[in-house]
């Protein structure tokens, strides 16, 4: 582990924000830009309407634990203790962290009692945020390594290949249910099943800059007013960015031969 390890992760330099809606590099953070009612003078801190934020680099922490794995937690931790002063409030929060990523307090039990009919054992642990007594398997938390109580040692919780697996099912899945209702023609053209009538429709992108969900979570009523909108004819509303990335320009009721010969 680098001697200077508290200053690649503490100290580095402030973040420039930009509009979360896509607007520009600081609209969203800065007061009275680009408006009449700003004034002939200000000072530099007047015209930002947030001045600081917590702005940490824990990839290199990140990496330095991964890299640790198979190695005794112990050392791994007298390690970075090493190299981190505990009197400092700054630096003492690094330690905080290292609890995100190592799980240290494992209960394993025979696999038999949680998966009847496989061998081994299994590692469990208390998610922070659960019912009193909920245990739930080491692959499934968001840490990436937990401490094995039998041998001391660090190990990889393989979470990511959990996460990646349960994603790709999810996304079968949908697949599945979709394609009951979604016929994908080319990149303009489609078959739709609405109120269970079958249609082949075109669409378009609705205009606006791209959301994402946690955008969307975020987003003011105020906020959505604001965005341009256009007239989805398959479902007969108004609809903007805010409620997806396409609409229906133009429909057509499939007859019962096209059903049968595209199997709908």
């Amino acid at each position: 582990m680098r001697s200077d390890m508290f200053k690649v992760i503490v100290e580095r330099p402030r973040l420039v924000r930009g509009d979360w809606l896509g607007g520009g590099r600081e609209s969203g953070f800065r007061q009275f830009l680009n408006s009449e009612e700003r004034p002939q003078k200000m000072g530099m801190r007047a015209g930002h309407v947030q001045r600081k934020w917590l702005n940490e680099n824990l990839a290199p922490l990140r990496r330095f634990l991964i890299s640790s794995a198979g190695r005794p937690w112990d050392k791994v931790r007298s390690e970075l203790l090493t190299h981190i002063d505990q009197r400092s409030t700054v630096q003492q929060h690094i330690m905080a962290h290292v609890d995100d990523y190592v799980l240290t307090e494992i209960i394993v039990k025979p696999r038999s009692e949680a998966q009847p009919g496989k061998g081994g054992v299994v590692f469990l642990h208390r998610p922070r945020y659960s019912r009193l007594g909920e245990l739930q398997p080491v692959e499934q938390s968001s840490s990436p390594l937990f401490v094995d109580p039998r041998t001391g040692i660090l190990r990889e919780t393989q979470s990511r290949m959990h996460r990646k697996a349960a994603e790709r099912n999810s996304n079968a899945a949908r697949e599945l249910q979709q394609a009951k209702t979604l016929r994908i023609i080319d990149s303009t053209r489609q078959y739709r099943s609405f109120n269970g009538v079958w249609y082949e429709v075109v669409i378009a992108p609705v205009p606006g800059t791209q959301l994402w969900d946690w955008q969307r979570q975020r987003m003011k009523p105020e906020e959505r007013a604001k965005l341009p909108r256009v007239w989805c004819v398959l479902e007969k509303r108004w609809l903007s960015r805010f409620e997806g990335d396409t609409y229906v320009v133009s429909k057509r009721q499939l007859n019962s031969k096209e059903i049968a010969k595209h199997q709908l």
